[in-house]
C-alpha cells in the first residue's frame, strides 16, 4: 500500500509539474513577446525587464529590399510590405558584408567591433527598443544611431550598441540601422545611373524616412528625433545635415569622434574611379569590358569584393572607397557646403575621446606598437613614424615634434606626441573646425572631450581612453548587472546617458547639475568629461590644430 501510495504520489508531482511548465510556457509567450504595427506590417518582438522596466526589441525590420542581383550596388528601394501576418523580429539581423578583424588573435577589444551575427548581402534591416507603451504615455524622444567602422565595418546589433539601458532608464527609444560598406556600399562606376556611387549613406536615408514615417508607430514623435554616431557614423550624422535629402529628417544631431569634413570621410572622386579600376581589374573585371563591367561586378563573390578593397590601401589610416560627392545626396564637398552655411541650422553635440589616435597607431605601426609593451617608443622608430604622419614633411616634421614636446612630459612623451599628432590629424582637429565654422553659420555647439578610462576598458592602460569608447558609457553598458565597473564608473556612465537624453529632448545637455556652455568662437570653451564630472576648459586643441590647418586636411583641395 504504501508502494501504491508513493506512485500516487509521484504520478500527481509529474502531472502537477508538466501542467506548471506548460501555463508558464503560455505565460512568457503571453509575457515574453509583443507585437509592433508599422507602414509595412506587424512585426513580432521581445519584451524583457530591465532594470524593472519593460522594454520592448524588435530586431530585423526591413526598410529596403535586399540590395542583391541586379540591385547590387544601386540606391536602396524601399521594402515591399508583407501582408497581415508579423514577420519574425526575434532574431538580429544579418551585417553587411566586411571583412573580419583578426589582428591580435581574437582578443576581446578586436572582437567587440566585429560582425556577432551572419554576412550577408541582405542586410538592410533596423532594430528598435522602446519603453513598454503604457495607456496614454506621451510620445517618446527618438534617437537613431549610426555605426562608425570607417565605412568598411561595423553592425547595428554589436552589444556595444544594445539601446535597453537608454530605453529602460532614459526612457527614450533607440533605434539602429545598417548600410552596405566597402565596395558593396560605396561602388561608383562614372555616368552610369546604376552605380551613382554613396550607396551606404542612401541606405542611411531610406531608414531615417522609414523612422520618421513610423515614429507614431513606435510611440515617438516624427518631430522629436535626433540622429547620432561615432567616427564614420559621426560623419554620417553630418552628411545627414548637409544633404538636402536628409536635413529635415530629424532634429537634433550628436557627432562623436568625427565630422563630416574629416579628409578620410570623403573621398575624391577622380581617385575613386582609379580605385575602381584597379579593384575592377583585381577580381577579373576589368574596366575593358565596357557595358559588361557591370555585370561582371554583379556576378563577383562578394566575400572576394570585399576583401580586395585592402589593395587600394595606399597610406597608413585610408578608407579603401568611400562617400563621393556625388551632386545628388552631396551636392558639393562638405567643408564648401558649411563655409557657404549650406547645412542645417540645429543643435549638436560634437566631441572626442582623450587619446584618439592611439588605437589607430597600434594597427598602422603594429611592429612599433606590440600591444603587450608599455607603449614606449625608441628614438628610431619615433622619427620614423612621425615620418609618415608628416606626410614626409621634414620640416613639417621638425614643427610637429617641437610643438608637441612643449605640450607633452613624461617618461612615455614619444609614445604620446604620436598619439597626439595621429589623433589631432584623424579626429580632432576636424571637430573642433567643424565647431568654429558651424557656429559661425548659425548653428549651437556643444563641444566636449571624453577623458576617463573604464576599468572594464580591455586594452592596456598605456592606451589610456582609445578611439570609440565613450560608446559602452553613453548606451549604458557599465550599469549591466555583472559588468564588473566601479560605482564611481557607473555613476559617470549616468550622468553621460542623462546628458545625451537630455539634449535629445531639449537640444541642450546643460541642467541644474550640469553646465556645459554653448561653444563659441569667442569663448572657446567646452567640457572635460571624467570622474570628476564635468568641468569647463578653454581653447580644444587650439595650438596644434593650427599648425595642422596648414595641412588643409579638413578642407576642399581641389
Amino acid at each position: 500500500m504504501g508502494g501504491f501510495l508513493r506512485f500516487v504520489f509521484l504520478l500527481l508531482v509529474v502531472v502537477v509539474a508538466l501542467s506548471t511548465a506548460a501555463n508558464n510556457n503560455r505565460g512568457n509567450r503571453r509575457r515574453w513577446t509583443t507585437t509592433l504595427s508599422t507602414t509595412h506590417g506587424r512585426v513580432t518582438g521581445l519584451r524583457k525587464r530591465v532594470v524593472g522596466v519593460r522594454v520592448d526589441v524588435f530586431y530585423s525590420i526591413p526598410f529596403a529590399k535586399p540590395p542583391v542581383g541586379d540591385l547590387r550596388f544601386k540606391a536602396p528601394e524601399p521594402a515591399d510590405p508583407w501582408g497581415s501576418e508579423p514577420i519574425d523580429g526575434t532574431v538580429k539581423p544579418n551585417a553587411c558584408w566586411q571583412t573580419i578583424d583578426q589582428a591580435f588573435d581574437r582578443f576581446s577589444g578586436v572582437e567587440m567591433w566585429n560582425p556577432n551575427t551572419p554576412r550577408s548581402e541582405d542586410c538592410l534591416y533596423l532594430n528598435v527598443w522602446r519603453p513598454s507603451p503604457r495607456r496614454n504615455s506621451q510620445p517618446k524622444p527618438i534617437m537613431v544611431w549610426i555605426f562608425g567602422g570607417g565605412f568598411w565595418a561595423g553592425s547595428s546589433v554589436l552589444d556595444v550598441y544594445d539601446g535597453s539601458q537608454l530605453a529602460a532608464r532614459r526612457d527614450v527609444i533607440v533605434v539602429t540601422m545598417n548600410y552596405r560598406l566597402g565596395p558593396l556600399g560605396f561602388m561608383y562606376l562614372q555616368n552610369n545611373a546604376e552605380v551613382p556611387g554613396n550607396a551606404g549613406l542612401f541606405d542611411q536615408l531610406l531608414a531615417l524616412q522609414w523612422v520618421k514615417e513610423n515614429a507614431a508607430y513606435l510611440g515617438g514623435s516624427p518631430d522629436d528625433i535626433t540622429i547620432f554616431g561615432e567616427s564614420a557614423g559621426a560623419a554620417s550624422v553630418g552628411f545627414h545635415m548637409l544633404s538636402p535629402l536628409s536635413r529635415d529628417l530629424f532634429n537634433n544631431a550628436i557627432m562623436e569622434s568625427s565630422a563630416p569634413t574629416s579628409y578620410w570621410a570623403v573621398l575624391d572622386t577622380e581617385k575613386t574611379v582609379e580605385r575602381v579600376a584597379r579593384l575592377a581589374a583585381n577580381v577579373s573585371c576589368p574596366v575593358t569590358l565596357g557595358d559588361q563591367l557591370l555585370p561582371c561586378l554583379r556576378a563577383v563573390d562578394p566575400e572576394v569584393l570585399t576583401n580586395q578593397q585592402w589593395i587600394l590601401v595606399d597610406k597608413w589610416f585610408d578608407v579603401p572607397i568611400g562617400p563621393i560627392v556625388d551632386g545628388l545626396f552631396l551636392p558639393a564637398h562638405p567643408a564648401d557646403m558649411l563655409k557657404d552655411g549650406n547645412i542645417k541650422k540645429t543643435n549638436v553635440i560634437i566631441g572626442v575621446d582623450k587619446n584618439e589616435g592611439i588605437y589607430w597607431d597600434i594597427y598602422g605601426f603594429m611592429n612599433d606598437f606590440p600591444m603587450e609593451k608599455n607603449g614606449n617608443l625608441s628614438r628610431v622608430q619615433f622619427r620614423s613614424i612621425m615620418q609618415v604622419l608628416s606626410d614626409n614633411d621634414r620640416e613639417f616634421k621638425r614643427q610637429l615634434i617641437e610643438l608637441y614636446n612643449r605640450e607633452l612630459r613624461g617618461p612615455m612623451r614619444r609614445m604620446a606626441i604620436v598619439d597626439a599628432a595621429s589623433g589631432d590629424s584623424l579626429f580632432k582637429c576636424s571637430v573642433v573646425d567643424f565647431a568654429r565654422d558651424y557656429t559661425a553659420v548659425g548653428g549651437n555647439v556643444y563641444l566636449f572631450s571624453f577623458e576617463e578610462n573604464f576599468s572594464s576598458d580591455p586594452w592596456p592602460d598605456w592606451m589610456g581612453v582609445p578611439h570609440g569608447f565613450e560608446i559602452e558609457v553613453i548606451f549604458g553598458l557599465p550599469l549591466e548587472e555583472g559588468s564588473g565597473n566601479t560605482s564611481q564608473e557607473k555613476a559617470l556612465t549616468r550622468m553621460m546617458m542623462a546628458m545625451w537624453t537630455k539634449f535629445a529632448r531639449t537640444g541642450s545637455p546643460a541642467s541644474r547639475r550640469v553646465t556645459w556652455p554653448k561653444y563659441t568662437a569667442e569663448n572657446n570653451e567646452y567640457v572635460v568629461i571624467d570622474k570628476n564630472g564635468v568641468r569647463t576648459e578653454e581653447g580644444l586643441r587650439k595650438e596644434a590644430c593650427e599648425l595642422w590647418a596648414t595641412r588643409n586636411l579638413g578642407g576642399h583641395s581641389s
